[in-house]
């Protein structure tokens, strides 16, 4: 059982750094809350006004089973959210948006990747996992290429229904070569 995650102060891959939340958040959760492949792909809500994203990125704030970082570039400022949380079935689960302009550029592939290598290598876990709704290919792309593994689908709640969810699965690289090398009946 993981009970905590310790945030990060600041990761960089070239161009693209990832940030902790400071008082730009609201904003940019507005943004997406209006960025229909958001809206479609995540569980950010259609429409919310800058006192809704206010409100919730307060709360966030006391939660330390979730580590939440602004995707930021330097033709745009912050561009998205990269996320890892512990989730209810009390695995480390990461998740990903862009807004538009960000899209395409392979910068998901490579915030996700920073931010799954910081959670090997900080928070004690050896599993990461993600889920996709079905049809969310651009979101499939993105787990390939940052080593995860379709894994088969889950049930989960989204915005208020259950749906049926690709899960895909990345294992620690240092943990697998652990278990490779333990000895026969250890």
């Amino acid at each position: 059982m993981i009970a905590a995650l310790a945030a990060p102060s600041t990761l960089r891959d070239g161009e693209v750094t990832l940030l902790p939340l400071d008082s730009d958040v609201p904003a940019l959760l507005v943004a997406a809350s209006y960025d229909d492949e958001i809206t479609r792909w995540t569980q950010v809500p259609h429409g919310m006004t800058l006192v809704d994203a206010g409100m919730v990125v307060a709360g966030w704030a006391s939660n330390s089973r979730v580590v939440r970082l602004q995707v930021c570039l330097p033709d745009l400022g912050p561009a998205g959210l990269v996320t890892v949380w512990i989730n209810q079935r009390d695995r480390a689960e990461v998740g990903y948006w862009l807004l538009e302009p960000a899209r395409g550029r392979g910068v998901a592939r490579r915030a996700v990747g920073m931010l799954c290598d910081w959670a090997f290598a900080t928070c004690d876990v050896n599993e990461l996992e993600l889920t996709t709704l079905p049809g969310n290919t651009a979101s499939e792309k993105v787990a390939t290429a940052c080593g995860f593994s379709a894994a088969g689908t889950i049930d989960l709640d989204v915005k208020g229904d259950t749906r049926t969810l690709r899960l895909w699965l990345r294992r620690n690289a240092d943990a697998a070569a652990r278990d490779q090398r333990a000895p026969i009946g250890t």
